[in-house]
C-alpha cells in the first residue's frame, strides 16, 4: 500500500481561496465523491469516541485497539479498552478495508469554559489525530458527540456553562419530565432513578461541576446504559430549546463550530461535520434553521465541507411516503430551499431498532436523500443487517464501536475515578475488527 507523507498529502491538495486546504472528500447530488477523481466513494469504518476526559485519544503506542469487555472479565473485574489511536489502529482500519472514521470531539470536552477558544489540550490531541489521518488518506466525520444532552442532566456532550444559560434554577435538581413528554417517556421509570428519588442533598452533590454526569451518585446510578428518559427531562429539553431557537444559545452552538471549522481547515481528512449526534428535540423546525445558521459558518472557513443535517435522536423513522411528498414538513421555507441548492449538506442516521426492519430505515432517508438532492451516511450502529441494508443500497457506515475508550466502574476493578474517558450511555462492545460476514 502507499503511504503518504503529511507534507505529500497537502501537496497533493490545493487550497481554497477562503485559506482552507481542499477537502479529499465531496457532495455532488447525493453522493459522496473523491474530490480529484469524481469518483463516488463508499465510506466504511469504526467510531472513535471518548466520551469523558480528555475526550480524544492519544497517538501514543504501536499496537491497536483490542478490547476485551465481556461478561467473564465484568465479573472479576479484569476488563480492558484502548486509550490511543495510533498508526497501528490506522493500519488496522485499513487492512479491514475501511477508509473512514466518525471521531467525537464532544462540546464539553473542546469547549469546557464559555471562551472564544477552544481548550488546548484537545486541541493539541486532535491535531495530533488529524495529522494522522491526513498522512495515511483516512476520511475523517467530525461527530459533536452527546447523549442525553448534557452532562447537567446526567448525559454528555453539552457543557456545563451553556445549560448555566438555559436552565439555571435546574442544575443540581432532581431530575423530571414534563409535558408532553411525560406521556411517552418519564425519567422515573429509568432505572437506578430509586437510588436518590426525591433526595434533594445527594442529586445537589457536585451541582455545576462540569463532570457531574460522572460524579454524581444520582447520574452514576443511572448513567450506565443509555436511557431515552435522561433526554427528554425538563433540563436537557430546556437546553435543547435554548440552543436550536434563535437566539443566543444559538448563537453559541455555532460559534463552536466555527471555531472548531477554524481548527481543521488544514487538514484535508476532515471533509465531515456532524453538528449533533442524536439530537433529542422535536422542534424540528427551529432545529434545521440551527442546522442551516450552523453549516453557513462552517462553509465560510471551509467552503467545500460536508454539514450534516439530523431528525430527532437521528432515527431513520421519518417515512418513506412521507419523504417523497413531504420532506419539508415543519422546515421553514427558506431553508428548505436552502437545503435543495446546497451542495454541502447530508443527512446522518442511526439504526437501533426503528423501524424493525433495517431496510425500510433505508428506504426511508433514501427518500428523504432524493427529496433533497442530498447523500445519507449510517453514522452509528451495532446490527449487521443494518450494515447490509446500507451496502446494499450504497449508503455509507460506520460502526459502534472501535473501542469503549474508558476504564472505570465495576467492569474495570470498581475505580471511582477515571483514568481515561467515561464508562457511560451505553459504553460497551467495542471491536476494531467488526465483520458482518
Amino acid at each position: 500500500e502507499m503511504k503518504f507523507s503529511v507534507c505529500a498529502a497537502l501537496a497533493a491538495i490545493p487550497a481554497l481561496a477562503s485559506g482552507a486546504a481542499t477537502r479529499r472528500v465531496k457532495i455532488s447530488g447525493e453522493d459522496f465523491v473523491d474530490a480529484v477523481s469524481g469518483e463516488k466513494l463508499m465510506l466504511t469504518g469504526p467510531n472513535i469516541v471518548v466520551k469523558g476526559p480528555p475526550y480524544l485519544p492519544a497517538v501514543s503506542g504501536d499496537t491497536f485497539c483490542q478490547d476485551n469487555t465481556n461478561t467473564e472479565c465484568a465479573a472479576t473485574g479484569t476488563c480492558t479498552t484502548c486509550s490511543t489511536f495510533n498508526q497501528a489502529d490506522i493500519d488496522n482500519i485499513k487492512s479491514m478495508g475501511w477508509n473512514t472514521i466518525r471521531l467525537g470531539v464532544t462540546w464539553a470536552g473542546a469547549q469546557p469554559r464559555d471562551e472564544d477558544k477552544l481548550d488546548a489540550d484537545f486541541v493539541s490531541r486532535l491535531h495530533d489525530i488529524l495529522d494522522l489521518t491526513d498522512a495515511n488518506n483516512i476520511h475523517v466525520i467530525l461527530d459533536n458527540h452527546g447523549d442525553m444532552v448534557t452532562t447537567a442532566g446526567c448525559g454528555n456532550g453539552v457543557p456545563m456553562w451553556f445549560v448555566q444559560k438555559a436552565a439555571p434554577d435546574l442544575i443540581g435538581k432532581q431530575l423530571t419530565t414534563g409535558l408532553p413528554y411525560s406521556l411517552f417517556v418519564n425519567v422515573k421509570d429509568v432505572g437506578g432513578y430509586d437510588h436518590c428519588g426525591d433526595n434533594a442533598d445527594m442529586w445537589a452533590e457536585h451541582a455545576g461541576d462540569p463532570n457531574y454526569n460522572l460524579l454524581n451518585q444520582c447520574c452514576q446510578a443511572m448513567n450506565g446504559p443509555n436511557p431515552a428518559g435522561l433526554g427528554y427531562t425538563k433540563i436537557a429539553q430546556e437546553t435543547m430549546t435554548h440552543m436550536v431557537k434563535e437566539g443566543e444559545g444559538r448563537d453559541d452552538f455555532v460559534r463552536y463550530w466555527r471555531l472548531l471549522a477554524d481548527e481543521v481547515k488544514d487538514h484535508p481528512s476532515a471533509f465531515a461535520f456532524e453538528l449533533m449526534n442524536e439530537p433529542m428535540t422535536i422542534h424540528r423546525k427551529q432545529m434545521f434553521d440551527c442546522w442551516k445558521d450552523t453549516a453557513e459558518e462552517i462553509t465560510k472557513i471551509v467552503p467545500d465541507a460536508s454539514v450534516s443535517l439530523a431528525d430527532v435522536g437521528e432515527g431513520a423513522v421519518y417515512p418513506s411516503w412521507l419523504g417523497k411528498w413531504a420532506p419539508d414538513l415543519d422546515i421553514s421555507s427558506d431553508t428548505s430551499d436552502w437545503i435543495k441548492a446546497s451542495e454541502n449538506v447530508f443527512y446522518a442516521w442511526h439504526y437501533y431498532g426503528q423501524p424493525s426492519d433495517p431496510k425500510d430505515a433505508v428506504k426511508n432517508v433514501q427518500a428523504l436523500g432524493k427529496s433533497w438532492n442530498v447523500p445519507t451516511m449510517l453514522t452509528e450502529f451495532m446490527d449487521c443487517n443494518a450494515m447490509k441494508a446500507s451496502e446494499e443500497a450504497k449508503i455509507g457506515w460506520n460502526y459502534w464501536h472501535y473501542s469503549a475508550y474508558c476504564n472505570t466502574g465495576a467492569d474495570f476493578a470498581n475505580k471511582t475515578e477515571a483514568d481515561f474517558g467515561a464508562c457511560i450511555l451505553g459504553w460497551a462492545g467495542g471491536n476494531s475488527q467488526k465483520t458482518c460476514d
